[in-house]
């Protein structure tokens, strides 16, 4: 893990306010997470034989997943997507991603996320599996959903990689819910700027919502059907290109489940 820096050894707009520290890598889950950690193919084709649904792929930026060429292991520089707190969630990137189905819609659905191919031997691997159990339409209703302990450990106003933003109410309902005046304005966050504070409001009220029809949906995942590989271990050789326009919206493509096991390559 990266040691944590206080406020004078990082650049932030909005001065030291905050006695929270600033750590700029998520650790991994240890001990009795009950997460699947470093799982080989075999095993997770086993865990995943009997489900058909769609997975969405999509690469993370090279400044959110690296490689530790020193430790051979990748480093999760980003917010989202969040593995801290038992529950792995996805509520501050792929906007446009998750803004394209319902959140009763995504229950089920599964997500993958790639590493890109400049940070080490040219290939996607892959860094994180998820079934989709449960999504909400905003922070508020995510907040309320969570336990104590979960949400502490992702709450964005404590953590500068958190990513569940916690309302000053628990009662908001319709538009209110989506107003960032609402809720605990983080001092210092991966999604504050020194050119632009503000921009943590998108994860609010998504700046394309009105093109999708909806905010994008807030996904968690199921503990004991998330995996997470701490290594490069498996790829695909399939252009996941970032940013590039694929199955009829913007950086992501659509795959049958089993269609992404049978492409998984060993890395080793």
């Amino acid at each position: 893990m990266k040691r944590l820096m206080t406020c004078s050894q990082h650049n932030t707009p909005m001065g030291c306010g905050s006695s929270v520290s600033i750590e700029t890598v998520q650790p991994f889950p240890e001990g009795q997470s009950a997460f699947r950690i470093n799982r080989p193919p075999l095993e997770l084709a086993d865990c995943v034989a009997t489900s058909d649904n769609e997975v969405y792929l999509y690469v993370l930026k090279k400044e959110s997943v690296k490689f530790n060429s020193t430790t051979g292991h990748f480093e999760q520089h980003g917010s989202g997507p969040n593995f801290q707190g038992g529950v792995l969630t996805v509520c501050t990137c792929k906007h446009s991603m998750r803004a394209s189905l319902d959140a009763t819609d995504w229950r089920g659905k599964w997500v993958a996320g790639f590493t890109s191919r400049q940070i080490h031997e040219g290939k996607h691997w892959l860094f994180y599996l998820m079934q989709v159990e449960d999504a909400y339409e905003s922070h508020c209703d995510l907040s309320n959903a969570l336990p104590k302990t979960v949400r502490d450990a992702k709450a964005a106003h404590k953590h500068f990689l958190g990513d569940v933003f916690v309302p000053k109410r628990t009662d908001l309902t319709g538009g209110s819910r989506f107003d960032p005046s609402h809720y605990h304005s983080p001092s210092r966050h991966s999604h504050i700027t020194q050119d632009n504070p503000n921009v943590w409001h998108n994860d609010f009220n998504y700046q394309d919502a009105v093109k999708f029809g909806r905010q994008p949906p807030l996904l968690v995942g199921k503990p004991s059907l998330t995996f997470i590989w701490k290594e490069p271990m498996l790829y695909v050789d399939h252009n996941l290109c970032r940013g590039c326009i694929k199955w009829a919206t913007r950086g992501y493509t659509k795959w049958a489940l089993q269609d992404l096991i049978a492409r998984l390559k060993e890395g080793y």
